[in-house]
């Protein structure tokens, strides 16, 4: 310890006193003193831990059955992507204004921090015990220089963000007691420390004969705070700088305590979930069920807390209520009752109320039976069906979580109980799941009808060449939907203009099983599944082509935890490809298109990352200028068509194809192109809804690509065969 607040060595080096004005003569009372505050901050915090539940909601995490997928392979890559996650805020930074002011609190802390480090080390450690004083001349001034401009940055970051709080207001933003408080809270640590910081530089080194007044502004801000206080005599400095000095203390370990009872949990526990991130190729895998499920399980999906698995549970402790979910959803965005944050800041609460009634005295948490368990339910009153039905799938709010949390796949967890155990779904779905089983697809219609949209035009089958380079695997929409079998035309009549090897399978094929799988019906997804792959397989199917991103992500993904292991690609990847080599000549431009505008799938968009290729495409068609929406790319806005609500009414809120569709009309586009059947009949509906024919159009790409490249939809096999 520094005894008597005297300067260490000569006096004269460029450096300070560490303690100055705090410590006296004799026995260091203050610096005691202070080590009794911050020990007791630390216990004070380890009780707020206890005391909030922390430790009891921990207990449930460890309790939880649910399976999960391995969490700690690949230690290295994990650990360097969390590090330079949360030091470089990259999923923060993609919005611009709220990643910027938590990238300047964040370093503001981190480099305080680390003085914080470098000042204990010298005063406590290194000093009293080997009496070497390192702090000071170049390393010294440099210190100062660092703090105080990474302190004045982090104050500019909290006001960024009061100023968010109480000027701009996002409807998407929570608002609790606790968040404004912590703002306040970190202002008035940051701002005493300055002015203490200023009242040391005014009462010291403003005196020119202190060996740090030639280097004074090497503390700008403190120095700018003393110079408020330049009218006062060196007494009055004193007593004002221990005032605030023991204010700066004391506010700063209640701080550090308050830590357990807030959101700033988040510090600690959302580096481990980014850790825990989910590093499989599926971006955002919803929970297998093993086909023996089907034949021992005594329940499928979730309605109670611990079927969670404690990956499940450990996202909702990580969720620091930042609403970045909550902003991209196009259910609330379109007035609907589903706010992921909210379902994810639910399912905490839950364990919270559960524990009261699985804690035994011991302590030890137990996994109650239904008829036990007396408290309210998971379902219904703890999530409302109508939040558990409002999600698309879309993936926006897993896209945007800077905590890596995965919303949706918990919600079809809860439909898989709904649906499966309750037979509690939409009325109209019932139907749809009778298609599926019966006929292989969600209309109903006949399977003997699902290659008629390629008579007459010399498609090839897979059974009558017995095998092909690529399968064409068209799916249901572009087999039975009016509107979409001319895309699926389009596009097999680019490929034999192009000579790829490939062949449909027909009358053979059946429906990928998205739908049913999203809305909560996996003995029919995976019943359709296995029978597809059964075929796939019996025809050597190594490599396939798919119209439809949801069943592009379906057969790339899901079918491989049925053994079925494909390479899968969307028809604009291929066309792109096709195109680029001069396989595909675009002989001329598609009249009357104006000016265009793409919409990103979601499915092909933020679960697959095609972005370039479908703009590379209508870049191409040289047909006009191609404009982007308000929302395209990683933000892109969907359609309302995804997990299985193309089948579903939309009865409350406002239509989410209609604000899309409002989008397009927004950017000044004439023309709206699709890649995906359920965005293109989406769109094409909201056109039609909000009556604007006269000014917008859609189409999917395929079909402008063979308009370009010259092809007739209408032609003879033989005029084909001929114009080949």
């Amino acid at each position: 310890m520094i005894q008597g607040g005297s300067m260490h060595g000569s006096g004269a080096e460029i450096s300070r006193e560490v303690f100055w004005n705090i410590l006296g003569p004799g026995f260091p009372t203050a610096q005691v003193v202070l080590y009794f505050i911050v020990a007791g901050a630390l216990l004070m915090l380890f009780r707020g831990l206890v005391t909030n539940g922390f430790f009891t909601r921990l207990k449930a995490i460890w309790a939880a059955q649910g399976s999960e997928s391995d969490r700690l392979d690949k230690p290295g890559e994990r650990f360097w992507h969390a590090v330079w996650d949360v030091f470089l805020q990259k999923k923060i930074l993609r919005e611009p204004y709220q990643g910027t002011f938590h990238f300047l609190i964040l370093w503001g802390f981190i480099a305080l921090t680390i003085t914080t480090a470098v000042v204990f080390l010298q005063a406590d450690v290194i000093w009293p015990i080997w009496h070497w004083w390192f702090m000071k001349d170049g390393f010294y001034l440099g210190l100062s220089l660092f703090a105080d401009v990474f302190g004045f940055l982090a104050i500019i970051g909290i006001l960024m963000a009061l100023y968010r709080r109480y000027v701009i207001k996002p409807v998407w933003l929570d608002e609790k007691p606790e968040d404004k408080t912590i703002l306040w809270f970190i202002l008035a640590i940051l701002v005493t420390g300055f002015i203490v910081e200023g009242l040391r530089i005014q009462a010291t080194e403003a005196n020119p004969a202190s060996p740090m007044h030639p280097y004074i502004w090497t503390s700008p801000i403190g120095r700018i705070a003393g110079l408020a206080f330049s009218w006062m005599n060196e007494s009055g400095l004193r007593s004002l700088h221990m005032l605030l000095w023991w204010t700066h203390v004391i506010g700063a370990a209640v701080f550090f305590v308050y830590i357990a009872y807030s959101k700033l949990m988040h510090i600690f526990l959302t580096p481990v979930n980014i850790f825990l991130r989910n590093t499989s190729d599926n971006p955002a895998p919803i929970r297998f069920m093993p086909p023996e499920m089907f034949e021992n399980a005594e329940t499928f999906g979730i309605h109670k807390l611990e079927e969670y698995s404690w990956k499940d549970l450990y996202d909702s402790e990580a969720c620091v209520r930042c609403g970045r979910c909550v902003e991209v959803c196009p259910a609330f965005n379109t007035d609907k009752p589903l706010k992921p944050r909210d379902v994810i800041q639910d399912i905490r609460n839950y364990m919270e109320t559960k524990a009261k009634f699985a804690m035994d005295v011991d302590g030890n948490y137990r996994i109650l039976a239904d008829e036990e368990y007396t408290g309210p339910a998971l379902i219904g009153d703890t999530i409302d069906k109508h939040t558990i039905w409002a999600c698309t799938t879309c993936m926006a709010c897993v896209e945007a979580c800077p905590c890596y949390i995965t919303q949706f796949p918990k919600l079809i967890d809860l439909r898989r109980y709904m649906v499966m155990m309750e037979s509690d779904f939409p009325a109209e779905v019932l139907d749809v799941f009778k298609g599926m089983e019966n006929n292989s697809n969600p209309w109903s219609i006949g399977a003997h009808v699902r290659a008629d949209w390629a008579k007459g035009h010399n498609i090839p089958l897979m059974s009558e060449k017995g095998g092909a380079e690529y399968l064409f695997y068209v799916g249901c929409a572009g087999s039975f939907d009016d509107l979409n079998k001319k895309v699926a035309l389009s596009i097999a009549k680019l490929l034999q203009l192009a000579g790829v090897d490939f062949a449909i399978l027909g009358t053979e094929e059946g429906c990928c099983g998205d739908s049913a799988k999203k809305i909560g019906n996996e003995y029919i997804y995976q019943a359709l599944a296995m029978a597809n792959i059964e075929t796939f397989k019996a025809y050597g199917v190594k490599q396939i082509i798919t119209m439809c991103p949801h069943g592009y992500n379906t057969l790339k993904y899901d079918y491989k935890e049925l053994g079925g292991d494909f390479e899968v690609f969307h028809y604009t990847e291929i066309l792109d490809t096709l195109i680029k080599s001069g396989k595909i000549t675009l002989k001329e431009p598609v009249a009357d298109l104006g000016t265009m505008t793409y919409h990103d799938s979601c499915y092909l968009g933020r679960y697959n990352k095609v972005y370039d290729q479908p703009r590379n495409i209508l870049k191409a068609l040289n047909s006009g200028a191609v404009v982007e929406m308000a929302s395209n790319h990683a933000k892109s806005f969907c359609c309302g068509a995804g997990g299985g609500r193309m089948w579903m009414e939309e009865d409350l809120g406002t239509r989410i194809n209609q604000k899309r569709t409002k989008e397009a009309e927004a950017a000044g586009a004439k023309t709206v192109c699709t890649a995906c059947p359920f965005c293109f009949t989406m769109l094409s509906d909201g056109i039609k809804e909000l009556e604007l024919s006269e000014k917008l159009q859609a189409f999917d790409i395929a079909q402008l690509v063979a308009k370009a490249a010259g092809i007739d939809l209408k032609a003879s096999e033989g005029d084909q065969e001929a114009a080949g």
